[in-house]
């Protein structure tokens, strides 16, 4: 008798120092992550936000996106707010397979992601993340979605070519049969974007090209540029333009 009166009280004290844990246990989730929608895409005109301030649109802080690597989509959210963070779990599914897939479990110290699929061509995924802290609460985001496109195939300048910018023709290859639009894009070393000249077209043949018109100022001799095709395709049904960007080219100015 003795030693069960003993372990009862074992356990009252363990499950009294048990509640007294729970009490103290951090149960506040984590501040809300916001991921970053498809905000436009490089060479749009710039948008409006954060009460009337202009946003330059390019390849770093235009939300969720195509790649010129490959046929993948980059995912981009604000950096969280919280410091007591432990994972991040990124879940995807499209409007062809609806199942909601796990598709990453990450470290929260980054602010981007590469789904590397396989994705397929003109099917529109969706994304939202749960971001976890140390002691296990977690919150959720709301759902972004965007949809990939086929890549156009760039012809020349070819890379590593030496080229006069002297009535400089871009050529490619469309990247399917439909109706879109092509934006030829031609940065310098900086990053800086120098031009960038849209096609629109119906039933012209391939190859497709367009010319680079005199700059002002003129870009120097030995200069080395970078260039690419990215091609859209408007949805109605989305409200919004579907999208792809080329491999990327560099050719030195002579």
């Amino acid at each position: 008798m003795r030693y069960i009166l003993h372990l009862a009280l074992i356990l009252l004290l363990l499950g009294a120092c048990s509640g007294e844990d729970d009490a103290f246990k951090d149960k506040t989730p984590p501040s809300k992550p916001v991921l970053i929608p498809h905000l436009g895409d490089t060479g749009d005109a710039p948008i409006v936000i954060d009460e009337n301030v202009m946003m330059e649109i390019t390849d770093d802080n235009n939300g969720l996106d195509a790649v010129p690597d490959g046929h993948k989509l980059r995912l981009m959210w604000e950096p969280f707010i919280d410091t007591d963070l432990s994972h991040l779990k990124i879940f995807r599914f499209s409007d062809v397979d609806t199942t909601v897939v796990e598709i990453a479990n990450i470290q929260p110290n980054t602010t981007q992601y590469t789904d590397n699929g396989p994705l397929v061509e003109r099917e529109w995924y969706s994304y939202f993340v749960e971001l976890f802290d140390t002691s296990g609460n977690s919150a959720v985001s709301d759902t972004v979605t965007y949809s990939l496109l086929a890549k156009a195939s760039l012809i020349a300048p070819v890379d590593g070519a030496f080229v006069s910018t002297d009535n400089l023709r871009f050529y490619w290859n469309r990247a399917d049969d439909r109706v879109g639009f092509y934006r030829v894009l031609l940065w310098n070393e900086s990053n800086e974007l120098l031009w960038h000249g849209d096609k629109y077209l119906a039933t012209e043949d391939d190859p497709l090209w367009l010319q680079l018109p005199i700059l002002t100022p003129p870009i120097p001799v030995g200069r080395t540029l970078r260039w690419r095709v990215d091609y859209f395709d408007w949805s109605e049904e989305h409200q919004m333009y579907m999208g792809s960007e080329s491999e990327e080219r560099i050719f030195t100015t002579i």
